[in-house]
């Protein structure tokens, strides 16, 4: 997980404009929030000692179009397994969402009446954390690899998201010189002070494209440090991902 995070510490931007910044600026930059675009939820589950990934399918399988139905077309339904984990248990349902509250909460109540829980146990908590896309990327590429980096991060103190835009546009325009298959979503972390850091990387030989492409110049240097200088990040989990609708 380590050997991980410090890639992608090199690959993703978060900067204040530094800590020499007046209390008038802190406060000020405490005002600015995103253009958020829509909701994002993470629903945790396990599979039960019971069942296994084959059940699992059957299930989204039999109920897919049910499930479609009841949820608005602004919504996109993800699951999330870990990266290289043959002994797969454990899950996320991911939902992105347009703020569509009633929808989810709708198919959260039939998912449990059709009786998921004999297949896992899961958390069902919708949080609708506020996010928005960072970079998009919209160049072809294959549809059946998307593996997601999920950064769980808290600001450190006297900063916050209004104290990134410079650093943010300044790393938007470097990666889209690179031109990787690589996107990024943010999403607000309405538990604490903090935000969710989503990379997803459209090509499953992503690790070898950053080294690659990821100049260790003195800028790279400057943004990693700003990194550790302005956020905290106490979690980082790789998942594949697979869409059902």
């Amino acid at each position: 997980m380590y050997r991980f995070l410090t890639l992608i510490l090199i690959t993703i931007t978060i900067a204040s404009c530094g800590s020499k910044d007046s209390n008038d600026e802190i406060k000020l930059s405490s005002l600015i929030q995103p253009n958020f675009t829509f909701t994002y939820d993470l629903i945790e589950c396990e599979l039960n000692e019971s069942s296994s990934l084959l059940d699992l399918e059957f299930f989204f399988s039999k109920n897919i179009n049910k499930y479609k139905l009841i949820i608005s077309n602004a919504v996109e339904l993800s699951i999330l397994f870990p990266e290289k984990n043959t002994n797969v248990s454990e899950f996320i349902i991911a939902i992105e969402s347009n703020n569509n509250y009633e929808s989810l909460k709708t198919f959260v109540d039939q998912i449990q009446i059709d009786k998921f829980n004999n297949i896992a146990a899961c958390e069902f908590i919708i949080n609708q954390n506020n996010g928005f896309n960072i970079l998009e990327y919209n160049k072809r590429f294959n549809p059946d690899y998307t593996l997601i980096e999920i950064l769980t991060c808290e600001y450190n103190q006297d900063f916050n998201y209004g104290s990134f835009q410079i650093t943010i546009a300044r790393f938007i325009n470097y990666i889209k010189k690179l031109d990787i298959p690589y996107s990024l979503r943010y999403a607000q972390n309405k538990s604490n002070n903090g935000f969710i850091w989503i990379n997803t990387f459209h090509d499953e030989n992503y690790e070898k494209i950053l080294i690659d492409n990821w100049i260790e110049g003195e800028e790279a240097l400057e943004i990693k440090d700003e990194f550790i200088e302005n956020a905290s990040c106490i979690e980082s989990n790789v998942y594949k991902s697979y869409q059902l609708f």
